[in-house]
Formats: structure tokens, C-alpha cells, sequence
């Protein structure tokens, strides 16, 4: 349910639903109760069987090696204790008063009954003012007068009060359920700091248990990484070095969240619905340098033809050679001395090319030889083209000049449907993440059976994301 409440329909949406606070409380004050009597049995045998060697009559061998398994397993009874008592003074053993302070903690019982009962008056004023609204939208539906006739002004003054009474009751209702949010924030920390810091896990938690949650929260942010360097690569593609570089650092980050995300879904915590839409990403880096680099030499070809051309309307109108190809090589921006070679730059065909797309995906080498080559940095790749060359646009056409214009629509589609894949693809990881990061669009895709399979097969194999 968004912040606008939209789509409600405010005449039938219960305090209970789903979207708004689900749950008993009294329920979770009987449970709080089982677990409070729990801790107290607890607590009472471990008092018991500290008594019953608490005393004189043990001083032997046997007798202090039974005091010593004994004390031990009162210290796991006392943590144990601990444990019960922490999570049933966070969930509360009766429904209390509404609190003075919705800002101070209370057990979640307490709470959820507060915030329920916040819901119910929101609820029921946003359908009073709903009701209203409709009501004299009918009615001024139904007025036969004019716009300005005083009876119709006066239901649309109606209205807008009934709307900014819906507006207030949407208020209210937020309040509600942040107010829920938060307290049940507070119960889940109460809950989860007694279970992580009593001293019961076994074996001693280290921040390498963790590694599967690390390597998935690495394979998201470094989702979230490529899918910016990508954006960015593809709309400065044409600024030298720059482009480049981008495009070098949206490859690693590509192949970061690819072996992340392998390992995960070898895990069964992710799927393999995400890997294949990373590999399809991985690849696009390969499929949009070709096509780059065919577009760039396109254009550069096309240069060269316009200034051949250019060389002949120069010389049919009486200029000699050295200044007909010094004035074609200035319209079009190629170097003096460099229309044949910028003519030889001309793409091969790209279909055959294309054929090295998974080389020239992971060729590391590749991609510093782009930048070398765009710093000026690889001897025998400068730029044939002089600063300040015009658009592409206003040189003369030509099959290169087509080619070009086709190779550049080709790459910049190679490039975005991958990056919005992958992009719709990102789910978040952490409470509060923003849908930026996490719009998670393909999750309903993933419940499919099959279409969001994970695991190993006869392993830990699962047929949808949901398990």
C-alpha cells in the first residue's frame, strides 16, 4: 500500500488488513504469557539444582566434578531464562493502556492494540469524509445550473472540506502505522539482542558465519553499481577516456555481481533467474564494444568520403590540389594528409565480428587498450581527427555515414534493455532500501516454478524463489 493510501476503498478496508495491522493482540499477550511462565519454570529448576549441591558433602572427585557439570548447566539454565524473560517483556503478558508517549517503548501487545485502535478512528473518519465526497460530487453531477450557480458553489465547498478531511484521516493513519512500525521495530531488537548476545550459540558466532549474506549483499550493491556505471557509460559513450573508463568499471562491477550471484543461487538463496539476466549483462559490455567500435570507425570512414568528395567540387571549381584537399580536410574535420586513412578506418562487416562477443567481454586487455587509445596513449591509434571536427550530420552522405547512424542505434539498444533488465532485476537487501536500489519488479516473475529455480539439483534445489 503506497504513502497515498491510493486505490483504498475506504468504505470496506478493515483495521486488520494486511497493509495496515494484522494480528491479535490478545493473542500475543497469551503467547507473551506461556513463554513469561516458561521463564519462570526455568528460573525454578535452575534454583533447585543449585541448591542441591550447594552445601557441604561434596568434597571428593566425584563429588566436585558433579558441581562443576552441574553449575555449568545452571549457567545454561540462567541464559536460557534470560532468553524466555527478554522476549516476554517484549511482547507483553496482558494488553495494556493506551501509553501517554507514543515515543517510549512498550511490549508489542500493548502496542499493537494502541496502534489498532488508531486505525479504527482513522479509518473511520477517512469513511465518513469519503462518503461525503461522493455524495456531493453526485449531487453536483446531477444540478442542472451553471458552474457559478450559489447551490452548486456551495456543494463544491462541501467537497473540499470532505477532502481535506480524507487528507487529515490519511494523516492520522500514517501516524498509525508508523507508530506500529516503529514499536514493532523496538520488540524485534528487544527479541533478537537477547538471542544474539546470551551466550548460547554454539559454536561462538564469528563475522564469517555470515559469509552467504555477505556474498549476496556484495552481488546487490554491486547490481546497483553497474546498472549507475552503465547509465552513465552509455550517455558519456562519446566523451573521450571518460567513456572508456565507464565502461570498464560497469564491466567489473557486471562480473562482481555475476559471481555473486552464482554462488548464491548454488546456494539456494538466489536464483538462476538472476545469473542468466547478469551474464546477459556481462555480454552486452562485449556486443556494445563492437558496435561502438564499428559506429566510431563508420563515422571516421565517413569523414574521409565527404572530404573526398569535397576534394572533387573543390578541384571543379578551379582550386588546386594542395588547397581542394586542405579545404575538404577543414569542412569535414580530418587531419591534413589523413582522407585515405580515414577512409581505410571503414568497419569489416559486423555479423562475423560479433562472433567475439564472450571474448571481447572479458578481455581485460581490450578495455585498456580503449582508454589507452582514447588518452592517445597507444602509438599507431591517434585520433585522424582534427579538434573541433563538425557533427557527423553535416558531412556529406554516404553508406559509411548510414552505417554509422545504424551501428550507434544498435549499440545504444545493446546497451539499454540489458541495463533496464538488470536494473528492474535489483531487490533490496536491507529495511528502508530505496525502490532506486531495490525496485524489485521481476519478483513475482521469480514465484513462477521453474522460471525462479535455485539450488543444486537432488541438493538444495528449490522451484521458485518462495522455496
Amino acid at each position: 500500500m503506497s504513502d497515498d493510501f491510493s486505490g483504498v476503498d475506504w468504505q470496506t478496508a478493515r483495521y486488520d488488513d494486511k497493509e495496515l495491522t494484522p494480528g491479535d493482540p490478545y493473542e500475543v499477550a497469551r503467547l507473551g504469557k506461556r513463554i513469561a511462565d516458561t521463564a519462570a519454570l526455568i528460573q525454578e529448576q535452575a534454583t533447585k539444582l543449585h541448591n542441591l549441591v550447594d552445601g557441604n558433602g561434596w568434597d571428593s572427585d566425584a563429588g566436585r566434578e558433579f558441581q562443576k557439570k552441574t553449575g555449568e548447566t545452571v549457567g545454561l539454565l540462567t541464559k536460557s531464562h534470560q532468553r524466555y524473560a527478554a522476549a516476554a517483556e517484549a511482547l507483553g503478558s496482558q494488553v495494556g493502556a493506551a501509553p501517554g508517549d507514543e515515543h517510549q517503548h512498550t511490549d508489542w501487545a500493548t502496542a499493537l492494540d494502541h496502534a489498532q485502535n488508531l486505525v479504527r478512528t482513522a479509518l473511520i473518519k477517512a469513511k465518513a469524509a469519503d462518503a461525503d465526497r461522493s455524495h456531493c460530487q453526485k449531487q453536483m453531477d446531477q444540478h442542472p445550473g451553471p458552474d457559478d450557480h450559489p447551490g452548486k458553489q456551495r456543494l463544491d465547498k462541501q467537497k473540499e472540506c470532505a477532502d481535506t478531511d480524507l487528507e487529515d484521516a490519511k494523516k492520522d493513519l500514517r501516524r498509525a502505522l508508523s507508530y506500529r512500525d516503529t514499536q514493532a521495530g523496538y520488540a524485534k531488537a528487544a527479541i533478537h539482542d537477547a538471542v544474539e548476545h546470551d551466550g548460547l550459540k554454539d559454536p561462538q558466532h564469528h563475522w564469517w558465519d555470515n559469509w552467504k549474506d555477505w556474498v549476496a549483499d556484495i552481488g546487490h550493491w554491486a547490481g546497483v553499481a553497474a546498472a549507475v556505471l552503465g547509465v552513465l557509460a552509455l550517455v558519456l559513450s562519446w566523451v573521450p577516456v571518460l567513456g572508456e573508463v565507464l565502461a570498464a568499471l560497469a564491466l567489473i562491477a557486471s562480473v562482481v555481481a555475476l559471481v555473486c550471484d552464482t554462488i548464491s543461487a548454488l546456494d539456494g538463496k538466489g536464483t538462476w533467474l538472476d545469473v542468466a539476466i547478469d551474464a546477459i549483462g556481462v555480454l552486452s559490455f562485449g556486443a556494445g564494444r563492437l558496435l561502438g567500435t564499428t559506429a566510431k570507425e563508420a563515422a571516421v570512414a565517413a569523414r574521409g568520403a565527404s572530404a573526398l568528395k569535397d576534394v572533387g567540387l573543390a578541384r571543379e571549381v578551379g582550386l588546386n590540389p594542395a588547397a581542394a584537399r586542405g579545404l575538404a580536410e577543414a569542412l569535414n574535420g580530418v587531419k591534413p594528409g589523413q582522407i585515405g586513412k580515414a577512409l581505410a578506418e571503414g568497419p569489416a562487416e559486423l555479423l562475423p565480428r560479433m562472433r567475439s562477443v564472450v571474448k571481447e567481454s572479458l578481455d581485460v586487455k581490450a578495455y585498456v587498450d580503449d582508454i589507452r587509445v582514447a588518452a592517445g596513449q597507444l602509438p599507431g591509434e591517434e585520433s585522424l581527427l582534427a579538434e573541433g571536427a563538425p557533427k557527423l550530420a553535416q558531412v556529406s552522405g554516404s553508406s559509411f555515414k548510414t552505417m554509422a547512424g545504424f551501428g550507434k542505434a544498435l549499440y545504444i539498444g545493446s546497451q539499454t534493455l540489458p541495463l533496464t533488465l538488470g536494473w528492474s532485476n535489483l531487490a533490496p537487501v536491507g529495511a528502508g532500501e530505496s525502490k532506486a536500489t531495490g525496485p524489485n519488479l521481476l519478483s513475482g516473475l521469480k514465484e513462477i516454478p521453474g522460471v525462479g529455480a535455485g539450488g543444486i539439483p537432488f541438493y538444495n534445489w528449490t522451484w521458485h524463489a518462495g522455496g
